[in-house]
């Protein structure tokens, strides 16, 4: 099978529509970047079936990573110290928060996989990779540690009428 250009114009996709899905079908991936003028987002072209696939695979393998950390205490322990090799930038965060990290990132990773989408882990990722840049900036660590001068303390929850 040869193995063509993984990408078109969204334009190619309108004009020339079994060439481009041809083009798809000969990628390894089974999938196409379609670029799109302007500042329109680009799409991703792929089967249906190639999509379900993948979404199988990444629920599943999130399903069997869930279950190890809850069938054995030590597979967190050695789960966060291989999580370096996957996110290098926790190095930066202490050891306890590599943990809570994992965790976070594994319970939304399971739970918008039920859903078919990755879309809820991107924000997750994200917010800890800002964390970590906090902690490997010390002057950015010292300034967001200190107390704010006109700091009013916690703020309550908004209570709802069950009405």
């Amino acid at each position: 099978m040869a193995t063509l250009p993984a990408e078109a114009n969204f334009s190619d996709l309108i004009l020339r529509p079994k060439d481009t899905v041809a083009r798809m079908q000969g990628t390894v991936r089974k999938g196409l970047t379609l670029h799109r003028r302007g500042e329109e987002e680009d799409l991703y072209l792929t089967t249906a079936a190639r999509a379900e696939q993948v979404t199988e695979v990444v629920g599943s393998t999130t399903r069997m990573f869930v279950a190890l950390m809850k069938c054995n205490p030590a597979a967190v322990g050695m789960l966060t110290e291989v999580f370096p090799e996957a996110f290098p930038w926790v190095r930066f965060l202490p050891e306890d928060a590599v943990r809570e990290f994992l965790v976070e990132f594994m319970e939304t990773a399971r739970a918008a996989s039920e859903l078919g989408t990755v879309g809820p882990v991107a924000p997750v990722i994200a917010a800890w990779k800002s964390t970590a840049e906090v902690y490997a900036d010390p002057e950015l660590r010292a300034k967001l540690s200190e107390p704010l001068e006109d700091d009013l303390g916690l703020v309550e929850p908004p209570v709802f009428d069950a009405e």
